[in-house]
């Protein structure tokens, strides 16, 4: 635009950059599934953000982003977010996490998933409640310059329902520019 601020891409990221990095070339671009409702991400790291309907009620699929060398490696991630939950018997989600690779032609793809009991933390130190029946699909997006990181949380029978279309959204991951 001629003002200088940068234009939104028809797909992917939702709002403006906040952080060095992370446009133009170094960007990851994506189509969301078309049932999927864009939001207004609710904190700057996040690149997007969705509302994601299904038969256990809605969803939400977050897609951060933090910069070059900030946000961890893709196994430790993937392990804090399955320790978010704890399975009906006990156990740590990470001790039944499944992770898979999945390539497309401009990125390499680490990609978890669990259910149980969400017990993640809330903000400003309260504590969470556990929410029973919930369930994650994430992944961790080898971008140009910096990880990218898709999480998707919510009942099991809804995030089970997305697992094609959250596959086919990581499928369409290519760069920007």
């Amino acid at each position: 635009p001629a003002d200088g601020a940068a234009a939104a891409p028809a797909t992917g990221a939702l709002m403006p950059v906040v952080a060095p990095g992370g446009e133009g070339a170094m960007a990851l671009l994506w189509t969301a599934p078309a049932s999927w409702v864009a939001e207004t991400p609710a904190n700057p790291m996040r690149r997007g953000q969705y509302r994601v309907p299904g038969p256990g009620g809605d969803a939400e699929c977050a897609v951060f982003y933090f910069g070059p060398g900030q946000g961890g490696d893709p196994q430790s991630n993937v392990e804090r977010w399955a320790s978010q939950f704890v399975t009906e018997d006990g156990r740590p989600g990470s001790a039944v996490m499944q992770t898979r690779e999945l390539a497309t032609g401009d990125a390499k793809i680490l990609v978890v998933e669990t259910k149980g009991t969400f017990m993640a933390g809330s903000m400003m130190g309260m504590p969470s409640q556990p929410r029973p029946g919930q369930a994650l699909l994430g992944a961790v997006v080898e971008g140009p310059d910096a990880y990218w990181f898709f999480k998707l949380t919510g009942p099991a029978a809804t995030v089970e329902a997305q697992r094609e279309p959250f596959d086919a959204m990581l499928r369409s991951v290519r760069r920007g520019g």
